[in-house]
């Protein structure tokens, strides 16, 4: 479905509008340049529009999203970073498609009659070990086994082993609000992956399948071999057109229960439809003959790569600075909402705003009349969705050795700033992370969230596996993640882009450096107990030997109650609260047998 979309000019009062109705909107603390505000919101806008359908790699709305971002680095002078190309290409993905003239599809009836199926007519989904089976055909209705929750079963009374279940989509009265169903609402029991299980559990060695009524009322669309994803991997799947079922009906014709024939698809449709009553039957005399072949196929994308020169001694040294900005497409993969997949997931804060952070600073520096103290290189990292493939790509064939790459920042998801909490992952990849990090916030005023560990999943992990000092900028995981809801409208455009603000103080202090940034991330700090927790009860399992909590007189058997003013109920209360009074002498409060115990605790590692 096409979403509404909102035109560029209307695109900077949309942002500013929707700002107010956010739940924690950005504060004034920093005021943001209205021209560089219009850039990041029209930046955020065109990469999360429908027209770029979801920048899955290897489709028409990636290209478009390629040919903006080249577009716009073009127009800024920013340099190509391969002989005059801004891409370094990569083939990514495992994509099954059908091998050309491998597929075919014939049903066979008493008295020699034959239903021959020709190109367009049918299609085979994908299967790892390809398809070749005959077997007699068996008609289930829409394949529902819902015999526990509405004593509703297509399943029970026919004999599914070793035969072809012919299958509807979707379910039973559908525009029925008082259907049992979820009503008109999309229940559990319409899903493919769902019936498919249910099939292969009676039994079933293949599936042909019928798009029902209304999903055929405008069109009789085929499915993509790969729609369903990995459900149709794990039994042979063939989609047909419901007037090459007709066609066999016609010769011979479901019967109901009073033995009255349905010959045509929407007959049975209406039937089930009006008496909920299941009409399976084997289609006596009938079998198919379905074959297959697979390939393989690989997609060709690409990192777009952009460099500004250093100058001075440090010149030869580089930063990153990257995000991705391929998303997921119609949600085939890792969509939260598996009821939505086939709608447009358009990945505005994931990872849009990412993507026009790393666009609108390449634009900063390169405006200044004087080139940085480094390197700087920007990467629009593609194939992130699919495992950090671009990412991976570059550091295993980088521009500039990672030996001399003093830092990586990445950005994913900046575009609901809460609180003005920014979240800096990785800060402690190297000593001297800190000290940029909270110089470059004095004239900002955020609150910087700084994890004492946990790395996120993105495109800084391949970095800092090869011991590049790495951030990953971020504010917070939304419900719409992974959704077709992460929409341009939600987005709160001038906080991302005082975010970006913020991150091009970071990136002058790191040019400034006399020396770059050392990789280490620290050892991680340990009380030396282990714990267990049950009804919000934490209780001290065991206590190391020589560790900081048998120093201070801590003991197996111990409940903790409090540390500071923290209350302990949790694993992560404990961590978190040694977390945040490290380095301090901090009052335990415990209950030792029936007595309550109160202990001063060193957390002072001395380790090391």
């Amino acid at each position: 479905m096409k979403r509404f979309q909102i035109t560029a000019t209307w695109s900077l009062i949309a942002c500013f509008a929707i700002v107010s109705f956010l739940p924690a909107v950005a504060s004034a603390q920093s005021e943001v340049s209205a021209a560089a505000l219009e850039r990041v919101t029209e930046d955020i806008r065109f990469l999360a529009s429908d027209e770029c359908g979801g920048r899955q790699p290897g489709t028409p709305g990636m290209k478009l999203a390629v040919e903006y971002i080249v577009k716009e680095y073009e127009k800024a002078g920013i340099m190509p970073a391969y002989d005059g190309s801004y891409f370094q290409e990569m083939e990514v993905g495992n994509e099954l498609v059908p091998v050309d003239g491998s597929q075919s599809l014939v049903f066979s009836g008493a008295d020699n009659h034959e239903v021959s199926f020709e190109a367009g007519e049918f299609v085979a989904l994908n299967n790892r070990r390809g398809i070749d089976i005959s077997a007699p055909l068996v008609f289930v209705g829409y394949g529902i086994d819902a015999g526990e929750e509405h004593n509703y079963n297509e399943l029970a009374g026919v004999d599914l082993e070793g035969a072809i279940a012919v299958m509807l989509r979707m379910e039973p009265q559908q525009d029925n609000p008082d259907s049992v169903f979820d009503g008109t609402e999309v229940s559990e029991f319409a899903y493919v992956s769902g019936k498919v299980s249910a099939l292969r559990r009676a039994g079933a060695a293949a599936v042909i399948f019928l798009n029902d009524v209304a999903s055929a009322e405008e069109e009789d669309a085929l499915s993509a071999p790969d729609q369903f994803g990995r459900t149709t991997n794990r039994i042979p799947f063939f989609h047909i057109t419901r007037a090459k079922f007709d066609e066999l009906l016609e010769v011979s014709p479901l019967v109901d229960a009073e033995g009255n024939k349905l010959n045509t698809l929407a007959d049975a449709e209406a039937l089930i439809d009006k008496n909920l009553e299941p009409i399976s039957q084997p289609l006596e005399g009938w079998s198919a003959e379905m074959k297959a072949d697979f390939e393989t196929r690989k997609i060709k994308t690409y990192n777009i790569v952009g460099v500004i020169e250093g100058e001075g001694p440090n010149a030869d040294e580089t930063i990153v600075i990257g995000a991705h900005y391929d998303h997921l497409g119609e949600g085939a993969y890792g969509s939260r909402a598996a009821n939505r997949r086939g709608e447009i997931h358009n990945g505005a804060d994931d990872n849009a705003t990412g993507t026009a952070a790393v666009m609108e600073l390449a634009r900063r520096f390169q405006q200044r009349d004087e080139k940085p103290g480094r390197r700087l290189v920007f990467i629009c990292f593609t194939a992130e969705e699919m495992g950090l493939l671009g990412a991976q790509h570059y550091v295993e064939n980088p521009l500039h050795p990672l030996e001399s790459t003093v830092a990586m920042i990445n950005f994913d998801m900046i575009g609901w700033l809460r609180e003005d909490r920014v979240t800096l992952y990785n800060w402690n990849s190297s000593p001297q992370w800190e000290a940029v990090l909270d110089g470059a916030n004095e004239d900002i005023g955020f609150e910087l969230i700084k994890p004492a560990s946990g790395f996120a999943g993105s495109d800084h992990l391949p970095f800092n596996n090869r011991e590049v000092p790495n951030l990953f900028i971020h504010t917070g995981v939304t419900d719409t993640y992974h959704t077709p809801d992460d929409d341009f409208e939600t987005i709160d455009c001038e906080g991302a882009t005082r975010v970006i603000d913020y991150t091009e103080h970071v990136i002058d202090g790191l040019t400034s450096l006399d020396k770059g940034l050392s990789f280490g991330t620290p050892r991680p700090f340990r009380l030396g107990v282990s714990v267990r927790v049950a009804d919000e009860v934490v209780t001290i399992d065991s206590v190391s030997e020589g560790s900081i909590a048998e120093r201070a007189g801590l003991m197996a058997g111990d409940v903790i109650l409090m540390i500071g003013e923290d209350e302990v109920k949790a694993r992560r209360n404990l961590t978190r609260a040694i977390n945040k009074y490290k380095d301090e002498t901090v009052m335990f409060k415990l209950k030792r047998d029936d007595a309550e115990v109160n202990l001063n605790v060193a957390l002072v590692d001395d380790e090391g």
